[in-house]
């Protein structure tokens, strides 16, 4: 008779999973998934596990959804079944569900929705020994408020998470995330050259650590503060390598790069090549189902 799988070593895994998602490590995050889907056939029964799994599963295709947005599959089924389950997680499952959904609805752009599964997640964050998902809970914060313009609160939150990810040398990436929430919050403020700085350390980084989305992402931002200060070379250079990577990598971030490139083509009386973006951005947001920017593409 074949041994069982102890279930604390599945869990051990889980927890590895977990690891590369929060890091946005795609192709590890999904052999991960494929180890653990084997696992379950000898492993010994764990209703936490399983929840556990379930929890991951639903985080790991919110990842998709902005990374490989054609690979994220049917997000909705997945909340559906982890509403059914909820009376049955505590302590920190229960957390991740709200924590998790929270970014679901952040994801839908119901911010206020988002903002109370954040607050139900952050009862039980100061009993989280894991400061590293303190940190993930904390940039989430800050992501939220800067995005209702709450840029005290969004700095503070993106501060603290950041303080966290700086003394990990494998987070890195993350501090990197920090970076533009703080730039964000202090173009919007118009202290735009505190934000170059900003962003320039954060586009070294991310080319250091080989990371394309994230180097794709400084470009984008360093793109739209020249855009701000109307100096539009700048803006179209950081724009068109933002595209190139993004385009590259078949994000789902590309409607979003034509949309704003096509401001600066306009702003910079380049018509035809602004019609470009616009046919590019349409079809690009039509197969991706991004409404929000064929409808931006349209009015611009």
């Amino acid at each position: 008779m074949k041994q069982k799988i102890p279930s604390e070593y599945v869990a051990a895994k889980l927890n590895d999973w977990y690891s590369a998602i929060r890091k946005n490590q795609v192709a590890a995050s999904e052999a991960l998934k494929a180890e653990i889907m084997r696992d379950f056939e000898d492993m010994e029964e764990n209703q936490d596990v399983l929840l556990y799994y379930s929890l991951l599963e639903f985080r790991h295709k919110l990842m998709l959804s902005y990374l490989k947005p054609k690979k994220s599959g049917n997000i909705e089924k997945n909340l559906r079944d982890l509403e059914e389950k909820e009376d049955q997680m505590t302590g920190l499952l229960n957390y991740y569900f709200w924590f998790f959904k929270g970014m679901y609805e952040f994801k839908k752009r119901e911010f206020v929705k988002a903002i109370g599964c954040y607050k139900m997640a952050e009862q039980k964050v100061n009993a989280l020994e894991d400061k590293v998902e303190k940190a993930e809970f904390y940039y989430k914060l800050a992501e939220i408020y800067y995005y209702i313009n709450q840029r005290y609160l969004s700095i503070n939150y993106a501060t603290m998470a950041s303080d966290i990810f700086q003394s990990y040398e494998t987070l890195k990436e993350k501090k990197i995330y920090c970076d533009f929430i703080i730039a964000g919050n202090l173009v919007e403020s118009m202290k735009y050259n505190d934000a170059l700085t900003n962003l320039e350390h954060a586009l070294e980084d991310a080319e250091t650590v080989g990371n394309s989305h994230l180097t794709a992402s400084a470009h984008f931002n360093l793109g739209n503060c020249y855009f701000y200060q109307k100096a539009y070379r700048q803006a179209s250079e950081h724009m068109e390598n933002a595209l190139f990577i993004f385009e590259r990598e078949k994000s789902s971030y590309v409607p979003k790069v034509l949309y704003n490139l096509m401001y600066v083509r306009l702003k910079q009386s380049r018509h035809a090549e602004a019609a470009e973006c616009y046919e590019k951005g349409i079809k690009s947001a039509a197969s991706l189902h991004d409404e929000e920017h064929e409808a931006k593409l349209n009015i611009l």
